[in-house]
């Protein structure tokens, strides 16, 4: 809806195919949502835990343990307060990482 039919149109009009009306004028236009959506996704799967630890703990044999769930089990559950700092030192790290990653894959020539 956010996008104009008259771009659409007009690029028919000089004779767009489909691919091309997609390639060059459909993704261009909507990369900055594009961008947010895929940036709000990798940072909240990187911050998931509350539904991973409640249904699970981390589940059998770690199998959906998650950086969140590794960190509350090694400060609560071992008291190893050092590993469990660094590892969240990691996932700020790491969510910095993918924010710097998202932002020059969907990068414009405006920016």
């Amino acid at each position: 809806k956010s996008l104009s039919p008259d771009i659409r149109e007009a690029a028919k009009i000089d004779g767009a195919s489909d691919h091309q009306l997609s390639r060059y004028i459909t993704i261009p236009m909507i990369k900055p949502v594009l961008r947010m959506c895929v940036d709000l996704a990798v940072t909240g799967s990187l911050k998931a835990f509350d539904l991973i630890y409640v249904l699970t703990g981390g589940g059998p044999a770690h199998a959906s343990e998650v950086p969140s769930t590794l960190m509350i089990n090694m400060i609560f559950d071992r008291s190893r307060y050092g590993l469990g700092s660094s590892i969240a030192m990691f996932i700020i790290f790491l969510c910095f990482f993918f924010a710097i990653l998202i932002k020059r894959c969907f990068r414009t020539e405006v920016d």
